[in-house]
């Protein structure tokens, strides 16, 4: 049955290879096919000379991520791992390029490059290569050929922060042939949550092996040179003072999507006309959606600025109202300086990003109706009353306003995010 299965993989990889490319080709991120053709040798499973030298005489075990999200739940890990006298070398591998360029900047790896596609022999080339002695994979990474090749070769694979909504049973269900085979092969899986261990095993995971862990996401910091860069590029704005400070109420609304950041700036503009000092930072999921978002701000007539543009000698206009983050590894440090935070993923239908991110800083936290995928931490920020689920750019607005309005308010909510968000926590340790 494992053969069989990797044979209709390995048949079906160019074919599914040939979707995703046209999907890009007629989406609104066909800029990332630019960078297709070299990417292709580490797609293949190739490992460059350097990456070869990096690992040599190592012990090694690969962790996997699909992106940016993904991998900040496995940073925590790596931090774990790097810290034992005897930890192994990580080599971390991503499906996407903006995962692979978060973990470059973020990830205490050995190595970081592209996964190799789920196919035979790109999957056994890259093992020939690298030489693992484990699997560890994020979420929902279940890629079949990667697991049982892995499992053949004595990795002991394992699923760790390990999501799976309804919605995403369903899908895994109608590809029970190839799913099934795969989690058995699983030495273990650490759910996030009670619901979804019971998922994983309703899918085929055999109960035994699957446990409640958590998401070590929740543990992780805010790196102490990101957040004296973040303070720095404040203070230029004139939105800190010399005491590190907030000088005006800042609305920190990460990881926005299309669409999203219409209803974002339009609850904004509406509470601006409330609470006139307030400042807005908007940092949207995919960085290669800058110029997008950016046309967006500058069309509301607000006076605004990027944040890549705020640097030592680089003139900074007076009076800027809102500052597109167009660089990664800034929106956590600029959590920590926001008086309230909206996590994006929420007013679409994408399920929602790290609401503990903010929440861990002390920052009261608003997200949309759209939350499969952090059911959770959505529940418990709402029960401590740190957490407010808004329904659309009116609803924000009027949240906006109530908060800046009362920063006693805002502050007791913050205090009640972070003890909240801090019972989450630990789940990198367990794992």
């Amino acid at each position: 049955m494992t053969t069989l299965i990797l044979l209709v993989e390995a048949l079906a990889a160019p074919l599914v290879g040939a979707a995703v490319f046209l999907s890009f080709l007629f989406s609104r991120r066909r800029g990332r096919l630019s960078g297709f053709l070299s990417e292709l040798p580490e797609r293949l499973g190739g490992l460059s000379a350097e990456a070869r030298a990096r690992l040599k005489g190592r012990r090694v075990w690969w962790l996997h991520a699909a992106s940016a999200g993904e991998v900040g739940g496995l940073v925590p890990l790596i931090e774990e791992l790097a810290a034992r006298p005897d930890g192994p070398a990580v080599l971390l591998t991503t499906t996407t390029t903006a995962g692979r360029e978060a973990a470059r900047w973020g990830a205490k790896a050995a190595w970081v490059q592209l996964a190799p596609i789920d196919a035979w022999p790109c999957v056994a080339r890259f093992l020939k290569a690298a030489r693992p002695e484990r699997l560890v994979l994020a979420e929902t990474e279940l890629w079949p050929t990667t697991i049982l090749l892995a499992a053949r070769a004595g990795l002991r694979p394992v699923l760790v922060n390990g999501r799976l909504t309804e919605r995403s049973l369903a899908r895994w269900r109608r590809a029970g042939f190839l799913v099934r085979p795969a989690l058995a092969a699983l030495s273990a899986v650490g759910a996030q949550t009670e619901a979804e261990a019971g998922r994983f095993v309703a899918l085929g995971a055999p109960p035994a092996m699957v446990s409640v862990v958590g998401n070590a996401k929740y543990d992780r910091g805010t790196p102490p040179a990101a957040a004296q860069d973040a303070d720095f590029r404040l203070q230029r704005l004139g939105w800190l003072d010399a005491s590190a400070s907030p000088a005006a109420p800042l609305f920190v609304a990460g990881s926005t999507h299309p669409k999203e950041e219409d209803a974002v700036l339009a609850g904004f503009l509406q509470a601006r006309a409330r609470a006139p000092g307030l400042r807005l930072l908007l940092a949207p999921r995919h960085v290669e959606r800058a110029d997008e978002a950016w046309r967006g701000l500058q069309e509301s007539a607000l006076r605004c600025f990027r944040w890549s543009r705020i640097k030592a000698g680089v003139a900074v206009p007076p009076d800027v109202e809102a500052v597109l983050v167009d660089e990664m590894g800034a929106l956590s440090a600029l959590y920590a300086r926001a008086l309230v935070a909206f996590v994006g993923g929420t007013f679409v239908p994408v399920g929602g990003h790290n609401l503990l991110e903010p929440a861990l800083a002390g920052v009261p936290v608003l997200y949309g109706p759209h939350v499969g995928h952090v059911e959770l931490p959505a529940a418990e920020l709402a029960r401590a009353g740190g957490g407010f689920p808004v329904k659309d750019a009116f609803d924000l607005g009027d949240r906006l306003v109530e908060l800046a309005s009362s920063p006693e308010k805002a502050r007791a909510a913050g205090a009640a995010a972070r003890a909240s968000a801090g019972t989450l926590r630990g789940a990198a340790a367990r794992a």
